[in-house]
């Protein structure tokens, strides 16, 4: 199996919610607090992350508009998590050049995020589902 050494570890799990307020509930009663969050105009989503003591990180994404990406995971699968966030350790255009020879192919090209004050990209494979790097500034 193919190493893919530039990927450092996991930065959050993203859940999409058609209302992040209703969903937040469940997390903030699990021991989670916002953390930051907002419109992503970058994305046309409203992100929010939550972070809990020896917990994985967590994404909220709710729809902008009838236009956010998000809408499309939302009416085939409702409420879920479906993204795992992986913090790199090179340019988000060489670690897409080595997931293609895997197999990866991307679904939504490499943006800025505010809310990570990085760029992001996301990615996704038949065997493993969608995936977010993260490359820090």
């Amino acid at each position: 199996m193919k190493k893919y050494h530039f990927i450092k570890g996991v930065n959050h799990i993203g859940v999409a919610t058609r209302n992040y307020k209703e969903t937040a509930e469940f997390y903030e009663a699990a021991g989670y607090h916002k953390v930051v969050g907002g419109y992503d105009p970058y994305q046309n989503v409203y992100g929010y992350f939550y972070e809990a003591d020896k917990m994985p990180t967590i994404e909220l994404l709710a729809p902008y508009d009838e236009k956010s990406p998000i809408n499309k995971i939302l009416e085939k699968n409702g409420v879920t998590p479906y993204h795992l966030c992986y913090n790199i350790s090179c340019t988000i255009e060489d670690a897409i050049k080595e997931l293609k020879t895997g197999r990866f192919m991307v679904i939504a090209k490499p943006t800025y995020s505010d809310n990570l004050r990085g760029r992001v990209c996301f990615l996704f494979h038949k065997d493993v589902g969608i995936i977010e790097l993260f490359e820090h500034e």
